[in-house]
């Protein structure tokens, strides 16, 4: 039935047959030329086979047309128009995933194909262009959910059909501000750190869509897409709904207010009234043909046809550009997958690659042990402070000699002078008057070593817990994909570390009750010490200047004055006391002193023996020492079998595509 159609103020005859046949060749003459698609076709197929391979996740940044907009600007009409086909519309957000929409023209519709690719379903079909809508929305609700939410997920759709434009485009959710019921309240957020992800690399082409009926500077997708594209070399306008605004839009798209380098182009978005895309696009031609406040827009930016052609000229330019930064960043990726590759562990298909494999995991875990343990070597881990071993127990030796110190006595107080005269006199008649009591000083030195009893041990309960740490983390390096083993060697570790530290605690008791049994040293520094006192005394009696002391060193980085000004006016016995005091501090430091290199030394010398040496040798018998139990032993991690299948994957896949450029680069 004849009808008549308004379009603004123009009106327009019924849409014939012959008109919908007349536009499709004209379509395809203006947009698709045989000269033109024989130059870049191979060049667009081969980057869409390289993206296919998934080259994205090696950081190789392909050129891509970008589609944003905000929300009910028209993106859908704009892809449906280039497309032919019908995508999801409605209130709120309809695109809530990124859709990759790969274009391609063929020669006859035997040769059509629709499939699509999400999640981990890979090239479903789907059987006419009717379904592809619900087909969207199905995949959609399976990777973003149900309700209104947004994911960074794509789905992939490729549609070839006859006299479709050969291009490859991202369309993104539409910008919007207000979330509506079911959408998150950070929905702004979510779609714009998308947009950005998206536009940011330089091989992105922005495709704009602006609607017509909005002042374009306020439009949020030209502010983003300003923000990686200042001077809009790469950003193409599409002005959609240009029959609801025709008027000023001439001034709008010359003056160019928001920098739009690669320029505009109007269109006219598909209504209810259109029953076809075809009819759609013969109204878009009579409108601009006929409409005052149109007609004057240079006939090279109206159009989907314009639309079409522009961006296949731009996408392929883009291309030529990108060729040689694209092959470089392929390269580079190749050589770090191989690398990859080559640090994990060989397969393994028989007894002696298991043999090879077990003595390659044992000599790397010496080696890295060795260089931690016994080198003091950290270039293996320079970020991992954890694993500087040697310098980690240098710090525990230090506090250890620090809490020595403090745990001994104080020459400041005055009140262990008098604990020790109270004692002197528990003691009379033991000894020869003016005599020291020895007893006194043996049981004065007891007294101080019951005192640093605790912290002795607890050294050795610290720097134990911290190598079985160390060992543990690099046994977890070096068997890693080998889970059987790795329990074996850590609970031959702990064991055997278990069984050093309980030798070493042994080695601390003895030392410690040494100490408490005699009263021993042939250090200089006891005497010298008693020496310099006694002379400070007698000078201070002599000259009655008791404002004198003497600088004592002290264990850690501490150091202590002795003084005599407390003696002064002092009676006989408190000065004997004193004595006493001065004697037994002389020879605490020496003490100190004593416990403060052997500790530590025997801590040191335990842990690399029990760790560079015993474990490597342990390891090798029990696995020899029994067969069957080797089998099971080197039974490998499922996981590393999957981790090693997914990078030879994307080794064969680089390299694939490599291939592929090398061809176009000649």
């Amino acid at each position: 039935m004849d009808r008549m159609l308004m379009i603004g103020n123009v009106d327009t005859k019924v849409v014939t047959k012959m008109d919908v046949n007349q536009l499709e060749s004209t379509y395809h003459l203006d947009s698709l030329e045989a000269t033109f698609q024989k130059e870049i076709r191979p060049m667009l197929d081969a980057v869409d086979k390289i993206r296919a391979q998934g080259v994205t996740e090696e950081n190789v940044q392909l050129p891509t047309i970008v589609v944003v907009g905000d929300q009910s600007s028209g993106k859908s009409s704009v892809l449906e128009s280039l497309a032919g086909i019908t995508l999801p519309r409605g209130q709120g957000i309809a695109t809530r995933v990124p859709l990759i929409l790969r274009l391609q023209s063929c020669d006859s519709t035997e040769e059509s194909l629709i499939r699509m690719d999400y999640g981990n379903v890979k090239d479903r079909e789907i059987d006419g262009e009717e379904q592809i809508e619900a087909a969207i929305n199905e995949a959609t609700n399976v990777l973003a959910g149900g309700n209104k939410d947004v994911k960074d997920t794509p789905i992939s759709l490729h549609i070839r059909k006859p006299h479709a434009p050969d291009l490859t485009m991202v369309d993104l959710p539409g910008i919007t501000r207000v979330p509506v019921h079911g959408q998150p309240q950070n929905i702004y957020e979510q779609i714009q750190a998308m947009i950005m992800k998206h536009i940011s690399p330089a091989e992105s082409i922005i495709l704009n869509v602006l609607s017509a009926q909005v002042d374009f500077p306020t439009c949020e997708s030209i502010r983003m897409s300003q923000q990686v594209d200042k001077d809009g070399k790469r950003t193409l306008a599409v002005v959609t709904k240009v029959d609801k605004a025709p008027e000023g839009l001439l001034e709008k798209v010359t003056t160019d207010a928001v920098n739009i380098g690669l320029g505009y182009v109007c269109v006219r978005n598909r209504t209810d009234d259109d029953d076809t895309i075809s009819v759609a696009r013969i109204r878009e031609q009579r409108l601009f043909e006929s409409h005052p406040a149109l007609k004057d827009l240079d006939r090279s930016m109206v159009g989907i046809p314009a639309l079409a052609r522009k961006l296949t000229k731009i996408q392929s330019d883009m291309v030529k550009g990108c060729l040689p930064r694209i092959h470089k960043q392929m390269c580079d990726a190749l050589q770090k997958r191989r690398q990859q590759l080559n640090n994990l562990p060989k397969g393994i298909a028989s007894d002696n690659d298991a043999i090879l494999i077990f003595l390659q995991i044992q000599n790397r875990r010496l080696d890295m042990l060795t260089q931690l343990v016994r080198d003091g070597d950290f270039e293996l881990f320079p970020e991992n402070l954890h694993l500087h071993y040697t310098a980690r127990l240098h710090e525990k030796f230090m506090k250890f000699a620090d809490d020595l110190h403090k745990a001994g006595l104080k020459l400041k107080d005055q009140s262990q002078a008098q604990e020790i005269k109270e004692l002197l006199a528990e003691h009379q008649g033991v000894g020869l008057p003016d005599f020291l009591p020895h007893s006194v000083l043996h049981h004065l030195v007891r007294k101080q070593i019951e005192l640093i009893r605790e912290t002795c041990t607890s050294l050795v309960e610290e720097a134990f817990e911290y190598a079985t740490d160390v060992v543990s983390e690099v046994n977890t390096i070096c068997s890693e994909g080998y889970p059987n083993m790795e329990k074996c060697f850590k609970k031959l570790a702990t064991e055997s570390l278990e069984k050093t530290k309980k030798t070493t605690m042994e080695f601390v008791e003895r030392m410690l009750l040494k100490e408490c049994t005699l009263i021993f040293t042939t250090n200089d520094y006891y005497l010298a010490t008693i020496a310099k006192m006694n002379a400070l005394l007698d000078n201070a009696k002599q000259t009655q200047n008791y404002n004198q002391f003497v600088v004592l060193e002290a264990g850690g980085n501490q150091a202590e004055k002795l003084g005599l000004a407390e003696l002064q006016y002092k009676d006989k016995e408190y000065q004997d006391a004193w004595r006493m005091k001065t004697s037994l501090v002389a020879y605490w430091k020496v003490v100190q002193k004593r416990l403060a290199d052997e500790i530590p030394l025997e801590i040191r010398y335990a842990l690399q023996y029990a760790i560079v040496d015993l474990l490597h040798r342990e390891m090798m018998v029990k696995a020899y020492s029994d067969p069957k139990g080797f089998q099971a032993l080197m039974q490998e991690d499922s996981n590393l079998s999957f981790n090693r299948a997914r990078v030879q994957h994307r080794v064969d896949a680089l390299k694939e595509c490599l291939l592929l450029l090398n061809d176009l680069m000649g």
